[in-house]
């Protein structure tokens, strides 16, 4: 029996009714290379070739070290395929897409002097990345000229200084930089750190003000659902093909990406003209229905599914006590607390949200949605469950037992438990040394509980002694009767007015 073969551009042009892959000059980098960034950003520039005169290809950049994605990219000669999958008013939609964008992949821990000689070619001036919220945070760490720094905002650092150093100075050849993390003013957060980076490694002056004059740090939003990569069905896929295919993804047709910058930019990547869902635009009402309703409710879900044995977002919607537990928690404590104009949409967008959530073909398991789930909740969850407490004076009991059900999920760094966590190392160091050195009793708990709020959750310092009492409670609970049992006594329950703060 002869061995399927690997998609390759040979092996595409080989197929029934292809076309041969682009041949495109590198005009973009693109740090991280997962399955989201692949089935946004790459099916996207793979769009404009083919629907305007963008004519650019993307070079990936390993986020980190001992990622094995890199090695696919280049086997594959840069190809993959992308399914679109899913129901847009009433009608099923399956499409197919070779996605021809990609170049390269480089791992820049043994590639590090090809990557910048590829900084060096003046017409690479796009940086997209997506290395999820745990990637745009300052960590210190040594510079060396002939080695890639280990962080995200370092290896951007790293390659501004070569690009600066190759132009001298020149500012018509910085970068426009277009990060996709979830998190608020990814890219002024972005450049804060890189900016912080520089002055670190004792980078010249005159460098730290080309990034702020020659580059464009832009801040974006970003929506589509892209579950993992389809296993089970691989196998059954690539005979339909007839190739394999590792880098395989499956999305669902919806995507919306708004993106602040220059007015310029929507001539330098067209990306409406290739009749994308792209908006230049301020990013933040799109924002607050996207991270707080969308993203919030994702993470909300996945703990609690996972801990309920449930494998997907989609069982957890057709769980009827999940459901009504994310319904209430979504309409009561998270949309109220929005500004006027979110607000005013998020009953739409909600229901919107619970037909992209049941999507038949998406499977969309809910542990990859737990990766670094501690800085998800940070920045998806957290800031509506503060704005609740001040605005209110009372305790959101949903968001409450959300946060309860992420701390009880942690205690899987140091127990044999169905599933597997995957995080930073600080975080996973963080919660092996509590739940290694204590009992769980409730007191210990809530000091723990305290210590994490104060030194990761709050700007200030501020007494929320009630909260920390209500989370070690709710953990307690679960302990004691399981996640169901703890769900069902507080799915509906008691309302909010019971939970006064004061």
């Amino acid at each position: 029996m002869t061995e399927m073969k690997a998609l390759k551009r040979d092996v595409l042009k080989s197929l029934p009714g292809s076309q041969s892959a682009g041949d495109h000059p590198i005009k973009a980098l693109q740090i991280g290379d997962g399955n989201f960034i692949r089935s946004f950003i790459d099916w996207m520039i793979s769009a404009m070739n083919q629907k305007t005169d963008f004519n650019g290809s993307i070079a990936t950049v390993q986020a980190l070290p001992g990622d094995q994605t890199t090695q696919k990219i280049n086997k594959q000669e840069g190809l993959f395929t992308l399914f679109l999958k899913g129901i847009r008013n009433g009608q099923s939609i399956e499409e197919r897409h070779i996605i021809d964008s990609i170049t390269k992949g480089f791992n820049p821990y043994t590639e590090w002097e090809s990557l910048l000689k590829l900084v060096e070619e003046e017409q690479v001036s796009f940086l997209f990345s997506n290395t999820t919220e745990a990637g745009i945070v300052y960590h210190p760490e040594e510079f060396n000229p002939d080695q890639s720094p280990v962080s995200y905002p370092g290896k951007v650092t790293a390659l501004l200084y070569h690009r600066y150093q190759t132009f001298k100075g020149d500012r018509e050849k910085g970068w426009t930089i277009i990060p996709c993390e979830l998190i608020d003013n990814n890219g002024e957060v972005l450049r804060h750190i890189c900016i912080r980076k520089a002055m670190d490694w004792r980078l010249p002056t005159e460098f730290i003000d080309w990034i702020d004059s020659a580059c464009t740090f832009c801040n974006t939003l970003v929506d589509r659902i892209v579950p993992g990569f389809p296993a089970n069905e691989a196998e059954q896929i690539y005979k339909e093909l007839q190739y394999r295919d590792e880098l395989l993804a499956v999305a669902e047709p919806y995507h919306l990406f708004v993106i602040e910058g220059p007015s310029k930019l929507e001539t330098e990547l067209p990306l409406k003209q290739a009749g994308l869902n792209v908006h230049f635009d301020s990013i933040k009402s799109y924002r607050e229905l996207k991270v707080k309703l969308l993203n919030g409710a994702h993470t909300m879900l996945a703990p609690i599914g996972i801990l309920s044995g449930l494998e997907t977002v989609r069982e957890g919607m057709q769980n009827q006590n999940l459901f009504q537990f994310i319904d209430h928690a979504l309409h009561e404590e998270v949309a109220i607390t929005m500004d006027p104009l979110a607000k005013n949409a998020s009953v739409n967008y909600i229901e919107q949200l619970y037909e992209r959530f049941t999507n038949p073909y998406l499977h969309h398991k809910l542990i990859d949605i737990s990766l670094n789930g501690y800085s998800k909740f940070k920045s998806r969850v957290w800031p509506s469950l503060y704005a609740y407490l001040k605005e209110y004076e009372l305790l959101p009991k949903r968001l409450i037992f959300s946060f309860a059900s992420l701390l009880y999920f942690y205690k899987g760094v140091n127990e044999k438990v169905g599933y597997s966590i995957t995080d930073d190392e600080q975080t996973i160091e963080m919660f092996k040394r509590f739940y290694h050195s204590n009992d769980h009793l409730k007191e210990q708990l809530v000091v723990f509980i305290k210590r994490v709020i104060e030194e990761d959750f709050l700007e200030k310092e501020e007494e929320l002694n009630e909260l920390y009492e209500a989370i070690a409670t709710d953990f307690m609970l679960i302990d004691q009767l399981g996640m169901q049992s703890a769900l069902e006594k507080k799915r509906v329950g008691q309302s909010n007015e019971n939970n006064s703060m004061y």
